[in-house]
């Protein structure tokens, strides 16, 4: 091989490697802009009412004491989102490392069905797991916590998308590693959201009976970051025949 054509090759990599920084430059902006609009609600809606406080438009002390407890209130679920967005920081930057133990997949999917059916049951949905030839045996190395923190959301996703039916957890395996199948009621999911980062404080005090969460989008990056921490990626399609969709969670055997 000539000097020009390893020239060319290394030439090719460095593009590729161009191409991938660039990408996850972007992907840290987006991410960084839904953060900045995940905090800047609640954080509204707490100096609106601190403000009705320090005004004393609050018509007595009854009332003034109830705002207080709902901004704490407020408070307490604002650093739990922030909590959230820190450890993911610090997994990124290898401050932290996940803690891997063999997880038994179906015990697993157990444990989360127990936490979240009935908030499935509220929507008319209900949650099944789809045992398989070696579901009770299939196991993978990973973080248990942050698998489950992952699933946990992406249901929570769905759960807010579906039309009332049937969702269906499965695992398979394949030469790489695991999967873990979610089949859920739904015939084209589209997911978007209009992020509207100039609403006023006003706006945001009309939703004072809502503690702050975090939003679907905010969920699916939490879930696109971590699942890439642990080695892992996610795949949706549209299954035409049963009308439903498939989400599917890919996790390598161990993590590298």
């Amino acid at each position: 091989m000539s000097d020009i054509d390893n020239l060319k090759i290394e030439l090719n990599k460095t593009k590729i490697a161009y191409q991938e920084a660039l990408q996850n430059s972007r992907l840290k902006a987006g991410f960084m802009g839904r953060i900045a609009h995940e905090i800047r609600s609640p954080l509204s809606s707490l100096m609106g009412l601190h403000q009705l406080i320090i005004n004393d438009l609050c018509e007595s002390r009854e009332e003034e004491r109830e705002f207080i407890v709902e901004a704490y209130q407020y408070a307490k679920k604002l650093m739990a989102i922030i909590d959230q967005f820190v450890e993911v920081s610090k997994l990124e930057t290898g401050r932290i490392n996940p803690e891997i133990e063999i997880v038994n997949l179906q015990e697993l999917l157990l444990d989360i069905h127990s936490l979240i059916y009935l908030e499935a049951a509220n929507k008319n949905l209900k949650i099944k797991l789809e045992a398989t030839e070696n579901s009770q045996i299939l196991t993978v190395k990973t973080d248990r916590e942050k698998l489950i923190n992952i699933i946990f959301l992406l249901l929570e996703i769905i759960i807010d998308y579906s039309e009332m039916g049937e969702i269906l957890l499965s695992t398979s395996q394949n030469n790489e590693g695991v999967n873990i199948n979610i089949n859920f009621p739904c015939k084209s999911f589209n997911m978007s959201e209009n992020i509207d980062l100039l609403k006023s404080p006003i706006e945001e005090l009309k939703q004072l009976n809502k503690l702050p969460q975090l939003s679907n989008g905010m969920k699916l990056m939490l879930v696109e970051n971590v699942l890439n921490i642990l080695g892992g990626y996610s795949t949706l399609k549209q299954i035409q025949e049963t009308e439903t969709t498939q989400w599917q969670l890919f996790l390598p055997t161990e993590i590298v």
